[in-house]
Protein backbone atom coordinates (compact mmCIF):
# COMPACT_ATOMS: atom_id res chain seq x y z
CA UNK A 1 0.00 0.00 0.00
CA UNK A 2 1.93 3.58 -1.28
CA UNK A 3 0.75 6.71 0.72
CA UNK A 4 -2.00 7.85 -1.31
CA UNK A 5 -3.82 4.73 -0.56
CA UNK A 6 -3.03 4.80 3.18
CA UNK A 7 -4.15 8.50 2.88
CA UNK A 8 -7.38 7.15 1.75
CA UNK A 9 -7.69 4.45 3.94
CA UNK A 10 -6.84 6.56 7.39
CA UNK A 11 -8.19 10.50 6.83
CA UNK A 12 -11.57 11.45 6.86
CA UNK A 13 -12.31 12.38 3.23
CA UNK A 14 -12.18 16.26 3.10
CA UNK A 15 -9.37 16.89 0.49
CA UNK A 16 -9.52 15.30 -3.24
CA UNK A 17 -5.85 14.94 -2.69
CA UNK A 18 -3.44 15.54 -5.98
CA UNK A 19 -1.59 11.97 -6.90
CA UNK A 20 1.87 13.55 -6.06
CA UNK A 21 3.99 12.57 -3.42
CA UNK A 22 6.29 14.96 -2.99
CA UNK A 23 9.94 14.75 -1.70
CA UNK A 24 11.03 18.49 -2.08
CA UNK A 25 11.17 22.16 -3.19
CA UNK A 26 13.26 24.66 -4.59
CA UNK A 27 12.12 28.50 -5.38
CA UNK A 28 9.05 27.67 -7.91
CA UNK A 29 9.47 23.75 -8.32
CA UNK A 30 8.05 21.00 -6.67
CA UNK A 31 10.11 17.26 -6.74
CA UNK A 32 8.45 14.47 -6.51
CA UNK A 33 9.43 10.77 -5.47
CA UNK A 34 9.70 9.73 -8.49
CA UNK A 35 11.84 12.26 -9.72
CA UNK A 36 9.59 14.44 -11.68
CA UNK A 37 9.34 18.66 -11.87
CA UNK A 38 6.58 20.73 -11.36
CA UNK A 39 6.16 24.31 -11.42
CA UNK A 40 3.98 25.33 -8.54
CA UNK A 41 1.75 28.41 -9.77
CA UNK A 42 -0.56 28.47 -6.78
CA UNK A 43 2.23 28.10 -4.25
CA UNK A 44 0.32 26.38 -1.27
CA UNK A 45 -2.93 28.61 -2.05
CA UNK A 46 -1.53 31.65 -1.82
CA UNK A 47 1.11 30.68 1.12
CA UNK A 48 4.71 30.70 -0.13
CA UNK A 49 5.46 33.55 -1.53
CA UNK A 50 8.76 33.47 -1.19
CA UNK A 51 8.53 29.85 -2.96
CA UNK A 52 10.27 26.54 -1.07
CA UNK A 53 13.24 26.33 0.73
CA UNK A 54 13.99 29.77 0.92
CA UNK A 55 17.18 30.53 2.73
CA UNK A 56 15.90 33.61 5.23
CA UNK A 57 12.79 31.71 6.21
CA UNK A 58 15.09 28.45 7.02
CA UNK A 59 17.64 30.93 8.67
CA UNK A 60 14.99 32.12 11.03
CA UNK A 61 13.43 29.01 11.60
CA UNK A 62 16.52 27.34 12.92
CA UNK A 63 17.97 30.38 14.67
CA UNK A 64 14.66 30.71 16.67
CA UNK A 65 13.58 26.74 17.18
CA UNK A 66 17.36 26.20 19.21
CA UNK A 67 16.27 29.06 21.31
CA UNK A 68 12.64 27.75 22.11
CA UNK A 69 9.87 26.64 20.14
CA UNK A 70 6.76 27.22 22.52
CA UNK A 71 6.12 29.22 25.53
CA UNK A 72 2.84 29.81 26.23
CA UNK A 73 0.93 33.65 25.45
CA UNK A 74 1.32 34.54 29.61
CA UNK A 75 5.12 35.21 28.39
CA UNK A 76 6.31 38.09 26.03
CA UNK A 77 8.30 37.00 23.39
CA UNK A 78 10.50 38.78 21.31
CA UNK A 79 10.06 37.46 17.94
CA UNK A 80 6.18 37.79 18.53
CA UNK A 81 6.60 41.83 19.83
CA UNK A 82 9.29 42.10 16.67
CA UNK A 83 7.19 40.86 13.64
CA UNK A 84 4.20 42.81 15.34
CA UNK A 85 6.59 46.12 15.13
CA UNK A 86 7.00 45.55 11.89
CA UNK A 87 3.40 44.45 10.83
CA UNK A 88 2.06 47.56 12.35
CA UNK A 89 4.46 49.53 11.06
CA UNK A 90 3.65 48.53 7.61
CA UNK A 91 -0.37 48.95 7.58
CA UNK A 92 -0.55 51.36 9.87
CA UNK A 93 -3.26 50.03 12.34
CA UNK A 94 -2.73 50.33 16.06
CA UNK A 95 -3.11 46.73 17.63
CA UNK A 96 -2.92 43.33 16.54
CA UNK A 97 -3.66 39.91 17.57
CA UNK A 98 -2.05 36.50 16.49
CA UNK A 99 -3.55 33.93 15.07
CA UNK A 100 -2.99 30.51 13.90
CA UNK A 101 -4.50 30.48 10.82
CA UNK A 102 -7.13 32.84 8.05
CA UNK A 103 -10.26 31.12 9.58
CA UNK A 104 -9.54 31.83 13.60
CA UNK A 105 -8.28 35.48 12.32
CA UNK A 106 -12.10 35.52 10.75
CA UNK A 107 -13.40 34.38 13.88
CA UNK A 108 -11.46 36.65 16.36
CA UNK A 109 -12.09 39.81 13.69
CA UNK A 110 -16.54 38.34 14.64
CA UNK A 111 -16.05 38.91 18.61
CA UNK A 112 -13.91 41.97 17.89
CA UNK A 113 -17.35 43.22 16.05
CA UNK A 114 -19.90 41.91 18.37
CA UNK A 115 -17.92 43.11 21.33
CA UNK A 116 -17.27 46.63 20.36
CA UNK A 117 -20.99 46.83 18.64
CA UNK A 118 -22.49 45.46 22.06
CA UNK A 119 -22.68 48.93 23.93
CA UNK A 120 -24.12 50.16 20.84
CA UNK A 121 -26.87 48.34 19.88
CA UNK A 122 -25.29 47.18 17.00
CA UNK A 123 -25.21 43.46 16.12
CA UNK A 124 -25.83 42.70 12.94
CA UNK A 125 -22.99 41.44 10.60
CA UNK A 126 -22.78 41.43 6.84
CA UNK A 127 -20.51 39.04 4.48
CA UNK A 128 -20.63 38.86 0.36
CA UNK A 129 -22.23 36.32 -1.68
CA UNK A 130 -19.72 34.30 -3.08
CA UNK A 131 -16.91 35.16 -0.91
CA UNK A 132 -14.92 32.75 1.08
CA UNK A 133 -13.90 33.58 4.94
CA UNK A 134 -13.09 30.02 6.29
CA UNK A 135 -14.17 26.14 7.40
CA UNK A 136 -14.96 27.60 10.99
CA UNK A 137 -18.82 28.46 12.56
CA UNK A 138 -18.39 32.00 12.23
CA UNK A 139 -17.18 31.88 8.87
CA UNK A 140 -19.70 29.87 7.55
CA UNK A 141 -21.85 31.97 9.08
CA UNK A 142 -20.78 35.59 6.98
CA UNK A 143 -20.72 33.17 3.48
CA UNK A 144 -23.61 31.95 0.95
CA UNK A 145 -22.80 29.15 -1.06
CA UNK A 146 -24.00 25.77 -0.15
CA UNK A 147 -21.07 24.07 -1.25
CA UNK A 148 -19.29 25.03 2.10
CA UNK A 149 -22.75 25.37 4.32
CA UNK A 150 -24.69 22.35 3.39
CA UNK A 151 -25.63 20.12 6.91
CA UNK A 152 -23.89 22.86 9.14
CA UNK A 153 -26.70 24.73 10.39
CA UNK A 154 -28.01 26.94 12.27
CA UNK A 155 -25.41 29.36 11.84
CA UNK A 156 -24.61 32.51 14.28
CA UNK A 157 -27.63 35.01 14.69
CA UNK A 158 -27.44 38.49 12.70
CA UNK A 159 -25.18 37.30 10.49
CA UNK A 160 -26.45 37.49 6.59
CA UNK A 161 -25.18 38.21 3.19
CA UNK A 162 -24.67 41.07 0.68
CA UNK A 163 -24.57 40.62 -2.45
CA UNK A 164 -21.22 41.47 -3.62
CA UNK A 165 -20.53 44.46 -6.36
CA UNK A 166 -24.38 45.20 -5.91
CA UNK A 167 -24.80 48.80 -4.33
CA UNK A 168 -28.36 48.41 -4.20
CA UNK A 169 -28.20 45.03 -2.06
CA UNK A 170 -25.86 47.51 -0.06
CA UNK A 171 -27.77 50.07 0.27
CA UNK A 172 -31.00 48.17 1.55
CA UNK A 173 -29.19 45.94 3.98
CA UNK A 174 -27.24 48.28 6.58
CA UNK A 175 -28.59 50.56 8.54
CA UNK A 176 -28.16 51.50 12.29
CA UNK A 177 -27.99 48.17 13.81
CA UNK A 178 -24.69 46.94 11.34
CA UNK A 179 -21.65 45.97 13.55
CA UNK A 180 -19.58 45.03 10.51
CA UNK A 181 -19.39 44.42 6.57
CA UNK A 182 -16.53 41.76 5.96
CA UNK A 183 -15.34 42.31 2.51
CA UNK A 184 -12.53 40.79 0.32
CA UNK A 185 -11.52 42.96 -2.00
CA UNK A 186 -10.64 40.42 -4.46
CA UNK A 187 -12.26 37.53 -3.97
CA UNK A 188 -10.38 34.44 -3.83
CA UNK A 189 -11.73 31.16 -4.02
CA UNK A 190 -15.01 32.97 -5.62
CA UNK A 191 -13.04 33.32 -8.82
CA UNK A 192 -9.97 36.05 -8.50
CA UNK A 193 -12.73 38.70 -8.56
CA UNK A 194 -11.77 42.35 -7.84
CA UNK A 195 -14.97 44.73 -5.88
CA UNK A 196 -15.41 47.47 -7.77
CA UNK A 197 -14.26 51.57 -6.95
CA UNK A 198 -18.75 52.01 -7.13
CA UNK A 199 -19.22 49.69 -4.47
CA UNK A 200 -16.51 50.52 -2.06
CA UNK A 201 -17.15 54.49 -2.20
CA UNK A 202 -21.11 53.22 -1.53
CA UNK A 203 -19.86 51.39 1.58
CA UNK A 204 -17.31 53.85 2.69
CA UNK A 205 -20.60 56.79 2.87
CA UNK A 206 -22.88 54.12 4.79
CA UNK A 207 -19.81 53.76 6.93
CA UNK A 208 -19.89 57.40 7.70
CA UNK A 209 -24.07 57.57 7.84
CA UNK A 210 -24.14 54.48 9.71
CA UNK A 211 -21.08 54.09 12.10
CA UNK A 212 -20.21 50.13 11.51
CA UNK A 213 -16.96 48.76 11.25
CA UNK A 214 -15.31 47.80 7.90
CA UNK A 215 -13.37 44.39 8.01
CA UNK A 216 -11.20 43.28 5.07
CA UNK A 217 -10.42 39.77 4.81
CA UNK A 218 -6.80 40.15 2.92
CA UNK A 219 -6.01 36.50 3.98
CA UNK A 220 -5.39 35.84 0.44
CA UNK A 221 -4.70 39.30 -0.82
CA UNK A 222 -2.95 40.52 1.72
CA UNK A 223 1.49 40.93 1.98
CA UNK A 224 2.09 42.19 -1.88
CA UNK A 225 -0.15 39.43 -3.79
CA UNK A 226 -1.98 42.10 -4.90
CA UNK A 227 1.06 44.42 -5.89
CA UNK A 228 0.31 46.16 -3.03
CA UNK A 229 0.63 45.54 0.61
CA UNK A 230 -2.77 45.08 1.16
CA UNK A 231 -5.48 44.95 -1.94
CA UNK A 232 -7.79 47.21 -0.38
CA UNK A 233 -4.78 50.08 -0.75
CA UNK A 234 -5.72 50.21 -4.42
CA UNK A 235 -9.13 52.21 -3.39
CA UNK A 236 -9.30 55.34 -1.09
CA UNK A 237 -10.58 53.49 2.03
CA UNK A 238 -9.47 52.39 5.40
CA UNK A 239 -10.91 49.56 6.76
CA UNK A 240 -11.06 49.47 10.99
CA UNK A 241 -10.10 45.95 11.38
CA UNK A 242 -7.77 43.83 8.49
CA UNK A 243 -7.34 39.47 8.76
CA UNK A 244 -3.97 38.34 7.50
CA UNK A 245 -2.84 34.69 7.15
CA UNK A 246 -1.10 32.99 4.47
CA UNK A 247 2.36 34.13 3.45
CA UNK A 248 3.10 35.54 6.58
CA UNK A 249 4.37 32.76 8.74
CA UNK A 250 6.55 31.76 5.62
CA UNK A 251 4.48 28.06 5.28
CA UNK A 252 4.24 27.75 9.47
CA UNK A 253 0.54 28.53 10.86
CA UNK A 254 0.36 31.88 11.96
CA UNK A 255 -2.70 34.57 11.15
CA UNK A 256 -3.62 37.79 12.77
CA UNK A 257 -6.13 40.66 13.14
CA UNK A 258 -4.93 44.25 12.63
CA UNK A 259 -7.60 46.76 14.68
CA UNK A 260 -7.48 50.63 14.05
CA UNK A 261 -8.22 53.28 16.93
CA UNK A 262 -11.50 52.74 16.58
CA UNK A 263 -11.12 49.39 18.22
CA UNK A 264 -7.53 49.24 19.92
CA UNK A 265 -9.00 49.63 23.53
CA UNK A 266 -12.34 46.79 22.77
CA UNK A 267 -10.66 43.65 24.08
CA UNK A 268 -9.09 43.86 27.69
CA UNK A 269 -7.51 41.18 29.47
CA UNK A 270 -8.38 37.67 29.71
CA UNK A 271 -11.54 38.64 27.09
CA UNK A 272 -9.73 36.79 24.41
CA UNK A 273 -6.69 34.84 23.69
CA UNK A 274 -5.47 31.30 21.94
CA UNK A 275 -2.91 28.79 23.22
CA UNK A 276 -0.32 28.86 19.65
CA UNK A 277 -1.48 31.78 17.94
CA UNK A 278 1.71 33.87 17.77
CA UNK A 279 4.45 31.01 17.87
CA UNK A 280 7.65 31.91 18.04
CA UNK A 281 8.90 29.78 14.92
CA UNK A 282 6.17 30.78 12.71
CA UNK A 283 6.51 34.80 13.82
CA UNK A 284 11.09 34.72 13.23
CA UNK A 285 9.60 32.94 9.67
CA UNK A 286 7.15 36.08 9.17
CA UNK A 287 9.50 38.23 9.73
CA UNK A 288 12.04 36.69 7.29
CA UNK A 289 8.87 37.09 4.92
CA UNK A 290 8.43 40.76 5.59
CA UNK A 291 11.94 41.60 5.33
CA UNK A 292 12.68 40.05 1.67
CA UNK A 293 8.92 41.45 0.54
CA UNK A 294 9.18 44.38 1.55
CA UNK A 295 12.15 46.12 -0.50
CA UNK A 296 11.38 48.35 -3.87
CA UNK A 297 13.55 46.17 -5.60
CA UNK A 298 10.86 43.20 -4.25
CA UNK A 299 7.62 45.39 -4.94
CA UNK A 300 9.00 46.39 -8.93
CA UNK A 301 9.40 42.80 -9.42
CA UNK A 302 6.22 41.26 -8.04
CA UNK A 303 4.27 44.23 -10.69
CA UNK A 304 6.69 43.83 -13.54
CA UNK A 305 5.70 40.10 -13.43
CA UNK A 306 1.91 41.13 -12.82
CA UNK A 307 2.10 43.36 -16.23
CA UNK A 308 3.77 40.74 -18.11
CA UNK A 309 1.54 37.97 -16.92
CA UNK A 310 -1.68 40.18 -17.54
CA UNK A 311 0.04 41.03 -20.70
CA UNK A 312 0.50 38.14 -22.02
CA UNK A 313 -2.89 36.26 -20.80
CA UNK A 314 -4.57 38.75 -22.93
CA UNK A 315 -3.22 38.07 -25.97
CA UNK A 316 -3.77 34.36 -25.49
CA UNK A 317 -7.37 35.48 -24.78
CA UNK A 318 -7.65 37.24 -28.17
CA UNK A 319 -6.66 33.59 -29.53
CA UNK A 320 -8.61 31.49 -27.58
CA UNK A 321 -12.45 32.13 -27.58
CA UNK A 322 -11.93 29.37 -24.40
CA UNK A 323 -11.34 32.21 -22.51
CA UNK A 324 -14.02 35.03 -21.12
CA UNK A 325 -12.10 36.87 -19.02
CA UNK A 326 -8.82 37.41 -17.39
CA UNK A 327 -8.67 39.18 -13.58
CA UNK A 328 -7.52 40.13 -10.83
CA UNK A 329 -4.46 42.35 -9.12
CA UNK A 330 -0.63 41.74 -8.48
CA UNK A 331 0.33 38.11 -8.89
CA UNK A 332 -3.02 37.05 -7.77
CA UNK A 333 -4.71 35.97 -11.57
CA UNK A 334 -8.35 34.76 -12.41
CA UNK A 335 -8.88 33.08 -16.09
CA UNK A 336 -12.38 32.11 -16.76
CA UNK A 337 -12.81 30.11 -19.34
CA UNK A 338 -16.46 29.51 -21.29
CA UNK A 339 -16.39 25.83 -19.91
CA UNK A 340 -14.81 24.15 -17.04
CA UNK A 341 -11.40 24.39 -15.75
CA UNK A 342 -10.73 21.23 -14.03
CA UNK A 343 -9.61 19.17 -17.03
CA UNK A 344 -7.59 22.40 -18.01
CA UNK A 345 -5.95 22.03 -14.79
CA UNK A 346 -5.00 18.40 -14.92
CA UNK A 347 -3.78 18.83 -18.66
CA UNK A 348 -1.48 21.19 -17.06
CA UNK A 349 -0.35 18.36 -14.34
CA UNK A 350 0.09 16.11 -16.83
CA UNK A 351 2.76 18.66 -18.57
CA UNK A 352 4.45 19.61 -15.45
CA UNK A 353 2.64 22.97 -13.98
CA UNK A 354 0.79 23.26 -11.18
CA UNK A 355 -2.40 25.54 -11.24
CA UNK A 356 -5.81 25.22 -9.34
CA UNK A 357 -9.29 25.20 -10.56
CA UNK A 358 -12.20 27.30 -8.64
CA UNK A 359 -15.35 28.58 -9.29
CA UNK A 360 -16.33 25.93 -11.78
CA UNK A 361 -14.81 27.82 -14.63
CA UNK A 362 -12.06 29.82 -13.59
CA UNK A 363 -8.07 28.84 -13.16
CA UNK A 364 -6.76 30.03 -10.68
CA UNK A 365 -2.76 31.14 -10.37
CA UNK A 366 -1.23 32.57 -6.98
CA UNK A 367 2.20 31.78 -8.46
CA UNK A 368 5.28 32.21 -5.71
CA UNK A 369 6.40 36.45 -5.38
CA UNK A 370 9.49 35.03 -6.57
CA UNK A 371 8.29 34.49 -10.31
CA UNK A 372 10.91 35.03 -13.30
CA UNK A 373 10.39 36.18 -16.28
CA UNK A 374 11.58 32.57 -17.58
CA UNK A 375 9.35 30.58 -15.12
CA UNK A 376 5.85 32.48 -16.20
CA UNK A 377 6.65 31.71 -19.93
CA UNK A 378 7.27 28.13 -19.02
CA UNK A 379 3.71 28.29 -17.66
CA UNK A 380 2.45 30.54 -20.52
CA UNK A 381 3.66 28.27 -23.25
CA UNK A 382 2.18 24.85 -21.03
CA UNK A 383 -1.30 26.93 -20.97
CA UNK A 384 -1.28 27.64 -24.60
CA UNK A 385 -0.55 23.49 -26.04
CA UNK A 386 -3.25 22.67 -23.35
CA UNK A 387 -6.37 25.45 -24.49
CA UNK A 388 -4.63 23.64 -28.53
CA UNK A 389 -5.49 20.46 -27.81
CA UNK A 390 -8.99 19.56 -28.57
Amino acid sequence: MNTYEKEQQLFFHTYKRLSLEVDHGEGCYLFTKDGKKYLDMFAGLAVNALGYNHPAIIRAIETQIRKYNHLSNYFIQEPQVLLAEQLLKLSGYEKIFFTNSGTEAIEGALKLVRKWGSTKEKSNVFGMTNGFSGRTMGALSLMDKDKYRAGYGPFLEHCSHIEFNNVESLQKSVDKKTAAVFLEFVQGEGGIVPVTFEFVQALQRLREKFDFLIVADEIQSGILRSGKFFAYQHFTIEPDIVTVAKPIGGGLPLGAILGSHKVAEVWTYGVHGTTFGGNPVACAAGRAVLNALTTQEMQAHINAMSEYLFTKLRSLQEKFPVIKEVRGMGLMIGIELKRESAPVVDAMLAKGVLANSTATTVVRILPPLILSRKEADEFLTIFQEVLNEP
